[in-house]
């Protein structure tokens, strides 16, 4: 699924630093909205949270390298104290960052996760340090209250092109 902007501004103010589902979306046009009504809300049974670090969750695979599921949230932890997250919920996309480099600029994107390994996922979530980051910011789907191929075509509007990411012009 693609917008009306394209891909030209991403990367770029305001789509450089995902702080969460509301903010990046009010930038796209009524037009988007009347077309894509679907995109402009979160999918049943799913929802976002933006934690501070340490997150105070126990994460298991799914299945070997096919996403993670909440196993527990630590008491007292900052998982618990949101009030949002149970075990058996399913990760569905985390903010990871992107360091500025040679050829790029500080970025943080929210990833689509169901498909990628453990240690991935966790190293995404560590990326999300201060001074520039005070949260990592997550969107977990309940199995039981969502349908999950309704959440794969929600999650496809954050893939990002593997064209605009080595684009260096």
């Amino acid at each position: 699924m693609q917008h009306s902007k394209g891909w030209d501004d991403f990367g770029k103010p305001p789509f450089n630093f995902y702080k969460g589902f509301e903010e990046f979306m009010k930038v796209f046009p009524d037009e988007d909205r009347e077309l894509y009504p679907e995109m402009f809300k979160l999918p049943t049974g799913v929802y976002e949270v933006a934690l501070p670090r340490p997150l105070g969750i126990a994460f298991e695979e799914r299945e070997v390298g096919r996403g993670v599921i909440v196993t527990e949230c630590v008491e007292g932890g900052n998982a618990a104290e949101s009030g949002l997250i149970e075990p058996d919920d399913v990760l569905i996309a985390v903010t990871a960052v992107k360091a500025p480099g040679a050829m790029s600029r500080f970025e943080r994107k929210l990833i689509p996760c169901k498909s990628l390994d453990y240690d991935t996922i966790v190293g995404a979530i560590g990326t999300n340090e201060s001074p520039r980051c005070d949260n990592v910011v997550l969107q977990f789907m309940r199995p039981s209250a969502c349908d999950e191929a309704q959440v794969d075509t929600f999650l496809e509007f954050f893939e990002v092109p593997p064209t605009h990411v080595f684009r260096t012009n």
